[in-house]
């Protein structure tokens, strides 16, 4: 993985306490109340935080997502690789180490 994530697809990252709504095919990811920004997931995103609360780790996020969109895991895990990296820049989640 490039040097801006220090996360290994064998990590697993675990979604901070957060307020969540699902609204039409979009979840809303508030953390730190009602100052604290909220966050649109959409796409496989919603999906991937799901996954991530699950314990999955990311290769396992990104061969379900990939099985549920009838893609390669090969396509589909640089993308999820780098949303969990996304996820913890945002301090939506951390990393289980």
């Amino acid at each position: 993985m490039n040097a801006t994530s220090p996360l290994d697809p064998s990590d697993r990252i675990r979604p901070v306490l957060a307020a969540t709504r699902a609204v039409g095919h979009d979840l809303l990811v508030n953390v730190g109340g009602a100052a604290g920004s909220v966050c649109r997931l959409s796409g496989g995103g919603r999906e991937l935080w799901w996954y991530f609360a699950d314990g999955m780790t990311i290769a396992e996020a990104a061969a379900e997502l990939a099985a549920h969109m009838e893609a390669s895991t090969a396509e589909v895990a640089p993308t999820v690789e780098q949303f969990a990296a996304a996820l913890v820049a945002a301090h939506l989640a951390e990393p289980e180490r």
